[in-house]
C-alpha cells in the first residue's frame, strides 16, 4: 500500500521508534496522527510532521475502547494502523512490582489486541488496511530481566501469524516488527552497567550480540514494509535464523490450511461507539416526537427540533 494521501495513526508516537514512524510516514505523503500520553511531546512531533495528536493512556481501558473512534472522528478513516506503544521491565520476574507487571501485559499486548480487533472491523468495512504490531526479537528469544516484556511481545506475535490466518481471504495487510536493541530511551533504562541482568548483558556483549540499531533505520523499514506488504521486519539480519526457527511451526500450520475457507462473522458490539449509537433508548415527551435520524444531524425533537435546536 503506497502512503501517498492514505490515513496512518501511530501508537506511542511521541518519542523513539514512534517518533520515527511518524516522520517516515508523512515523508511517504500519509496523513498522521500520533497517540500517546504526552500532550507536549505529540503536539512538537504533530507540528514537525504536519500531523495530528491525540492523547491517550493505552493502559487504561476506558481509553482503548475509546481512541479508535476518536481517532475516525479526526480522519474520517483509518489506512494504516501501527501498535507501536510498548513498556519494558527491568529486574527479575520474581521480585517485579506487580502493577509495573500488569501495565506492561496491558500496554504491550491487552492494548494492541483490543486496537486491532477495533481497527481491523473499521478496515473490513472498507475492504482494504494495514496493521503493523512493535515486537520484538525479545518475542523469540529469552533475555533475562524482560521476562513479562518476552512473555507480550511472544504473544503479540502469535496473535498476529494466528490473525494472519483469519484474515487470509481479505485485503488486510499485517506486517509483525521485530528489532533487537534499538537506540531509544528504553534501552537506555535496560542497560546501565548495573542491576540483576547485567550479567546476563555482559556474555551477550562479549557475543556481539546486542548491536544497538538506529531508530530511525527501524522505521524506514517499517515504511518501506507497509508500502510492499511485507509480512515482517526483523532486524538485525544476525538474528534471522532464530526467527526462521521460532516461526517454523507458524508457518507449517498456515501452509496445511492452505484452502481452507474462513467464513468471518459480524463484527462484535465495542465499547468504541459514536454517539449516536451509545445513545440511551428513545422515549416520546410529546405526539409529535419522532426517533432520532442520522440524516437530521440538528434533530432534536418534534419537527422545529429538526431546523432549530435551540428552541426546544
Amino acid at each position: 500500500m503506497k502512503l501517498q494521501g492514505k490515513n496512518v495513526v501511530i501508537t506511542g508516537g511521541s518519542q523513539g521508534i514512534g517518533a520515527q514512524l511518524a516522520r517516515q510516514a508523512a515523508a511517504a505523503g500519509a496523513n498522521v496522527l500520533v497517540v500517546a500520553r504526552s500532550a507536549d511531546k505529540l503536539r512538537a512531533v504533530a507540528d514537525e510532521v504536519g500531523g495530528r495528536w491525540l492523547t491517550a493512556d493505552l493502559t487504561d481501558a476506558a481509553d482503548v475502547d475509546g481512541i479508535v473512534e476518536r481517532c475516525l472522528g479526526e480522519l474520517g478513516h483509518i489506512d494504516v494502523w501501527i501498535n507501536n506503544a510498548g513498556l519494558e521491565t527491568t529486574d527479575a520476574f520474581t521480585a517485579a512490582d506487580r502493577s509495573s507487571i500488569r501495565a506492561v501485559a496491558r500496554l504491550n499486548l491487552e492494548a494492541p489486541l483490543l486496537l486491532t480487533q477495533d481497527v481491523v472491523n473499521h478496515m473490513l468495512g472498507r475492504g482494504s488496511g494495514h496493521i503493523v504490531q512493535m515486537s520484538s526479537v525479545a518475542g523469540a528469544l529469552p533475555f533475562p530481566g524482560l521476562a513479562a516484556y518476552a512473555g507480550t511481545k511472544a504473544g503479540l506475535t502469535n496473535f498476529t501469524e494466528t490473525l494472519r490466518i483469519e484474515l487470509a481471504a481479505t485485503d488486510i495487510g499485517l506486517t509483525v516488527v521485530s528489532p533487537g536493541p534499538v537506540d531509544t530511551d528504553m534501552w537506555d533504562r535496560l542497560d546501565t552497567g548495573e542491576g540483576f541482568n547485567e550479567p546476563a548483558l555482559k556474555r551477550f556483549r562479549l557475543m556481539q550480540f546486542l548491536p544497538k540499531l538506529d531508530p530511525v533505520k527501524v522505521a524506514k523499514a517499517t515504511i518501506d514494509a507497509i508500502e510492499h506488504d511485507r509480512r515482517v521486519v526483523r532486524m538485525p539480519a544476525r538474528f534471522n535464523g532464530y526467527h526462521y526457527l521460532n516461526n517454523a511451526p507458524r508457518r507449517l500450520v498456515e501452509i496445511a490450511l492452505t484452502g481452507v475457507k474462513l467464513e468471518l462473522p459480524a463484527a462484535p458490539a465495542t465499547a468504541a461507539l459514536s454517539a449516536a449509537d451509545a445513545a440511551p433508548p428513545f422515549e416520546k415527551l410529546w405526539d409529535t416526537d419522532n426517533p432520532p435520524s442520522k440524516k437530521w444531524p440538528l434533530y432534536t425533537r418534534g419537527n422545529v427540533g429538526e431546523v432549530f435546536p435551540e428552541v426546544v
